[in-house]
């Protein structure tokens, strides 16, 4: 742990996993477990061929984790990356602690280059324009879009998916609109939709979206989750 010598890290216990993360740094949350579970409950009904899956801006590796655990036996290959050479190294040792499979990679998803295609990709990616509110000096590219945006997600996404492959994201709910339309200028068509509430009473927060490259299926809207049913 010497390469974090001036952080604090805390250890979290979730789903049989051992998660180490830092103190400054952006926490994972319920989006990234819905996420998650949104991802792994598709794919698991998908072929069960071995697949390759990345993952766009993978902060302490909690997404990929958990895909590598519920997807287990199918011999998929994983790939993280993150731009945070702190959280990346991070990353790494979450993998390692976990017993995952996954190579965990630094650096700006822009300007990467892969010699194969993707069947999947998943992220939870910054989700609030530099334009809004204050942004925090400790947390801002985990949340902000200053280093990935929404239209780059699209884009990118779409260059390294394979005809037919799958993008799943999650966002707040009050920018489906603006996402629906970035991922269709790129060919990428929605597939599935859930919503995610954290009571019966209250609007929703976000969303987990499935979508698919060069496809013309209809689109499914799932039943919301609660996180408090009562």
């Amino acid at each position: 742990m010497s390469y974090f010598e001036d952080e604090e890290i805390q250890e979290t216990k979730i789903f049989d996993i051992r998660l180490f993360q830092l103190e400054k740094k952006w926490k994972f949350s319920d989006d990234s477990i819905f996420l998650s579970k949104f991802t792994a409950e598709i794919e698991s009904k998908i072929d069960s061929h071995p697949k390759k899956i990345l993952e766009i801006g993978s902060g302490c590796g909690i997404v990929t984790i958990l895909l590598s655990k519920w997807l287990d036996g199918k011999n998929n290959s994983f790939f993280a990356v993150e731009i945070d050479k702190k959280m990346c190294f991070l990353c790494l040792l979450n993998f390692k602690s976990n017993n995952v499979k996954a190579h965990a990679i630094c650096g700006d998803i822009k300007e990467l280059k892969f010699k194969e295609k993707f069947d999947v990709i998943v992220s939870n990616p910054p989700y609030i324009p530099v334009s809004e509110g204050k942004i925090s000096p400790s947390k801002d590219i985990a949340k902000w879009e200053i280093k990935l945006d929404l239209k780059s997600i699209a884009k990118i996404s779409s260059e390294l998916l394979k005809s037919e492959g799958r993008l799943y994201v999650v966002y707040p709910s009050f920018r489906l609109g603006e996402v629906l339309s970035n991922f269709f200028k790129v060919r990428l068509k929605p597939v599935f939709l859930k919503f995610f509430h954290h009571s019966l009473s209250s609007k929703s927060d976000f969303f987990a979206l499935m979508c698919q490259k060069d496809v013309k299926h209809k689109t499914e809207v799932l039943p919301p989750f609660f996180k408090i049913q009562n």
